[in-house]
């Protein structure tokens, strides 16, 4: 196979699991679920597999959260945050994860496998990485979890908690990984659960009142504290906005203990990001 060639299809995995498969064709970009069981995990909040097959003419902003493109997206698997991971049938290449981050850039991350204690035994990446830059963000994120959550019912910045500070980078366990089943959470982007792309998330975020009104109502659409929730996003709103923090939906599949049909929200997660220019 030509590797410099486009890929037309990919096959998808949710928590290491086949589930699907998403295709591109001239016009449009096409999922379908492998299987017609609507009880099985979905891949996004907004696309239940109550229907098996979606499509549209722009990349789904599920997928389409690090990118826009199958090439790309199947050259980013396994360092993404979230469930979802990828494998190109013609050219099925499992990368080990690393143990220590490649050079990065302010604003930019990486996942690495933690080279200590038992977890360096572990077949995924554990630890998010971060540039240093970012330190006097992750101070204030500390303070603001102590401030809005003393408690700890959000599963919103846990992470800051155990993050390090080393000389050449910040670390901390990843925020999508469930501590002890070690099970990767759905990682959504508030921009894909809004349905909407990257460009057009950055310029709702330039009218203050409607970006906060839009953030407020997916609250309340489907976090299970509201009222915390909200105290924390107010007081990040404005990070937000000019692009030093990213936001996210946290979700758990359905199992057949629990006997529901769709992912149960722990929350907003939230982590720095890179400016807008």
């Amino acid at each position: 196979m030509n590797t410099s060639a486009p890929i037309q299809l990919l096959q998808v995995f949710n928590g290491g699991k086949p589930c699907g498969w998403l295709g591109q064709t001239p016009t449009s970009y096409w999922f379908h679920y492998s299987s017609n069981n609507p009880q099985q995990h979905w891949v996004s909040l907004l696309m239940p597999p109550t229907s098996n097959f979606y499509q549209q003419s722009e990349l789904f902003p599920v997928f389409g959260q690090h990118t826009d493109r199958l090439n790309q997206l199947h050259l980013l698997n396994g360092t993404q945050l979230g469930a979802l991971s990828f494998a190109n049938p013609d050219n099925p290449v499992v990368t080990p994860p690393l143990r220590t981050p490649p050079l990065l850039r302010a604003g930019q991350t990486a996942l690495i496998a933690n080279p200590g204690g038992f977890q360096v035994r572990r077949p995924f990446a554990d630890t998010l990485v971060h540039h240093p830059s970012c330190w006097p963000m992750v101070q204030h994120l500390q303070l603001s979890k102590k401030q809005i959550d003393p408690s700890n019912r959000l599963h919103a910045l846990r992470w800051t908690q155990h993050v390090q500070h080393t000389n050449d980078w910040v670390q901390h366990p990843r925020p999508d990984l469930q501590p002890h089943q070690h099970q990767l959470y759905g990682f959504e982007a508030i921009h894909s659960v809004l349905n909407i792309n990257l460009t057009q998330f950055n310029t709702l975020a330039k009218n203050r009142s409607k970006f906060a009104q839009v953030l407020q109502e997916v609250v309340r659409t489907f976090c299970k504290n509201p009222s915390a929730e909200m105290a924390l996003l107010a007081l990040l709103l404005r990070h937000l906005q000019l692009g030093y923090l990213n936001a996210y939906l946290v979700y758990e599949q359905a199992t057949t203990q629990t006997a529901k049909q769709q992912p149960r929200v722990l929350g907003l997660e939230y982590l720095p990001g890179t400016p807008l220019p």
